[in-house]
């Protein structure tokens, strides 16, 4: 127990950079308000890292003195983790551990304040059954990969899932019931709020197949001004970096202009041609946009998804010029999730093709069609 009298204005700024939270990682917890009856007091405890005397927790001969009433050397903690470092278990505790706690907690703490009042972002989350799988999006697991640049707009997220769906999409039935509800949970939760000019900037964090992503995309469209998350395995975030590094696409147009067309995108695995024409027919045209090694983890940079957007949007306006807008197009996806969605943000409804998207599924062995946009012609 500090023995230490610790000056008024170094307890005032262990508050203010610690925002009234238990610095110990993990914790967070408030201490300026009682969980279970809301009142409001101070129930926090300042620890000193290296003890303010040599015989306390993490004391040293010399060290203890100087650093007894520095503000580098104290830590706002609650009552549980104030008794585990001084009490419980103070040799799991070293000092370059909780100085390391404590470095963590007020950077955050600095990243969060800082930004600035008008960046909030309002959360879409967006999932479906993928195979016998079902993604786990939730408020709570993406919230943090807004900053720095953007905070929540509300608590909770705007969620546009189908809940506790029994629906599998090897059945023609899953599609069906995923767009209709996407459509209506869209048309209930965000338009409303564009109407009347309540939301400035969207959030995306979405998981489902690709036909679906391409869909939520058409419903948000380019007009919003939008960030689409991408889940990225190495290292493991939903945020993609800053490299300005570019990735060369690759265009393969076919030979003849045949009334049947198709486009083949092979960008997280390649897509074999006869996997096309095996639904299609050999009397098809197909245009393939894919990169020099496909692979699921290709997308890592925001510079990545802009090349894609501007290389998809010359692309539908080449195929859309050899043939008409009422042709339907074809498409044959093995993409990212960013990349999905982004194609379906910049479909025009009123200027491009209708959209006629298939789904690999080795149950229904090869491609089939699951999702159809119709454009406004």
């Amino acid at each position: 127990m500090s023995v230490t009298s610790i000056s008024p204005a170094n307890k005032f700024l262990l508050w203010g950079k610690a925002a009234g939270r238990c610095q110990f990682s993990g914790c967070n917890k408030k201490l300026f308000r009682d969980a279970l009856t809301k009142g409001e007091f101070n129930h926090a405890y300042i620890a000193h890292i290296v003890a303010d005397v040599p015989g306390g927790p993490r004391g040293h001969v010399t060290k203890s003195d100087l650093l007894k009433d520095k503000l580098t050397n104290l830590m706002l903690l609650c009552d549980k983790h104030h008794r585990l470092i001084d009490k419980v278990k103070v040799a799991e505790h070293p000092v370059k551990y909780l100085t390391e706690m404590k470095k963590e907690h007020e950077d955050r703490i600095e990243i969060v304040a800082s930004i600035k009042q008008n960046m909030h972002s309002h959360i879409v989350t967006y999932k479906a059954n993928i195979g016998s799988h079902t993604p786990e999006i939730t408020y709570e697991t993406v919230r943090e990969f807004l900053l720095p640049t953007h905070y929540p707009a509300m608590p909770s997220a705007i969620d546009l899932s189908l809940g506790n769906s029994p629906f599998r999409d090897k059945n023609a039935s899953f599609w069906k019931a995923e767009v209709e509800n996407l459509e209506m949970q869209f048309k209930d939760q965000l338009t409303p709020k564009f109407r009347k000019s309540e939301v400035k900037h969207l959030s995306v964090f979405a998981f489902a197949p690709m036909p679906l992503l391409i869909k939520l995309g058409t419903l948000i469209n380019d007009i919003q001004n939008a960030e689409i998350h991408q889940p990225v395995r190495n290292p493991k975030t939903w945020n993609l970096n800053d490299n300005s590094q570019p990735n060369v696409f690759s265009l393969t147009n076919p030979i003849k202009s045949i009334p049947i067309v198709a486009l083949n995108i092979s960008l997280s695995a390649t897509i074999n041609n006869d996997r096309i024409t095996s639904v299609l027919g050999t009397s098809c045209s197909i245009y393939t946009l894919t990169i020099a090694s496909p692979f699921n983890d290709f997308l890592k940079s925001k510079k990545h998804l802009q090349d894609f957007s501007i290389e998809i949007r010359q692309l539908l306006n080449n195929i859309k010029a050899k043939y008409n807008a009422q042709t339907p197009l074809h498409i044959f996806p093995a993409m990212p999730i960013a990349t999905a969605i982004e194609l379906g943000r910049i479909w025009m409804p009123k200027a491009d093709m209708p959209l006629i998207i298939y789904d690999e599924n080795t149950i229904n062995s090869g491609f089939v069609k699951a999702v159809e946009i119709k454009n406004d012609k």
